[in-house]
């Protein structure tokens, strides 16, 4: 299957589509990934946007965490790819599955995270910088990526931040206060959110969005920042992973062919082409 996906995209797919740091996937690639995905026969000037959006977001995720690890010297070694190999398989995933090579390489790269190891360490703690803040911030929680970019853009049109948060809100508690959270340090939040608030401290953004969550999709305001110092690398534990896949999507130079996206720095995400405005400002009564 993977092979007719590869021949049906055609000529010309070598060009470049997606780049993470020093790794460069051209069009059949991405047709490729999306042949895995879907288990169907793709052609590269057809794809879904959507689909493709999100299979090149998964690739960068990961990707951005194998070029941190290579720019530190650490090493995925065979051990870690047998034991990678071995825990998906015990998890489900069919060993013919053509995914398997590459479930297994991101795998092996998150157990050699969790295990630390001096690299790891160095990798952390030259970007710890980057994470070392209390986050005082609002939001406005939404059930669509439409409704989201349709509050920013009323936003944008002027229109006030509290008010919209009472009105449209689906987080109840937070909206009827204006959407304020509070102050909490990095760690509360989920990955999501904080990476894009983090992206957007680095870029000098307050305002950022839409972010995806497993509860919707958040508009957010950043109202105060305040540093703090950073976790230490040895009182992580469980949170190294989510870490250091911060760390990588702040630190790595991406780069993604529009017809599979946009890459968008800030939320730290591939997304798709936005769709048009006029039913999500329907929806949200504007």
């Amino acid at each position: 299957m993977l092979a007719a996906a590869l021949l049906a995209a055609g000529c010309g797919s070598s060009i470049e589509a997606v780049r993470v740091g020093d790794t460069a996937l051209d069009r059949n690639g991405v047709a490729a990934l999306v042949a895995e995905a879907s288990r169907e026969q793709v052609d590269v000037d057809a794809l879904d946007a959507s689909t493709a959006a999100a299979v090149v977001d998964r690739y960068v995720r990961y990707e951005a965490l194998s070029d941190l690890l290579a720019e530190y010297d650490v090493v995925v070694d065979d051990e870690a790819f047998t034991a990678a190999r071995d825990r998906l398989i015990a998890a489900g995933i069919d060993a013919a599955d053509p995914s398997l090579p590459r479930f297994i390489g991101w795998q092996a790269a998150l157990d050699v995270v969790e295990a630390g190891g001096s690299g790891i360490r160095a990798a952390y703690e030259a970007n710890a910088h980057l994470l070392g803040h209390e986050l005082c911030t609002s939001h406005i929680l939404v059930p669509y990526e439409d409704d989201a970019h349709a509050v920013m853009h009323l936003l944008a049109s002027g229109e006030d931040f509290a008010e919209l948060a009472t009105s449209v809100s689906q987080d109840p508690g937070s909206g009827q206060a204006g959407g304020s959270l509070g102050c909490v340090a990095l760690g509360r939040f989920v990955p999501t959110f904080e990476r894009a608030t983090l992206g957007a401290l680095a870029a000098g953004a307050t305002l950022v969005g839409p972010v995806r969550s497993e509860f919707g999709f958040h508009v957010i305001r950043i109202d105060e920042v305040r540093p703090v110092p950073p976790v230490a690398f040895d009182d992580l534990g469980p949170r190294l992973s989510a870490a250091l896949l911060q760390v990588a999507g702040l630190t790595r130079t991406v780069e993604v062919e529009s017809r599979f996206g946009t890459w968008d720095p800030v939320v730290g995400r591939v997304a798709p082409p936005a769709g048009p405005l006029a039913p999500a400002l329907a929806r949200l009564g504007s």
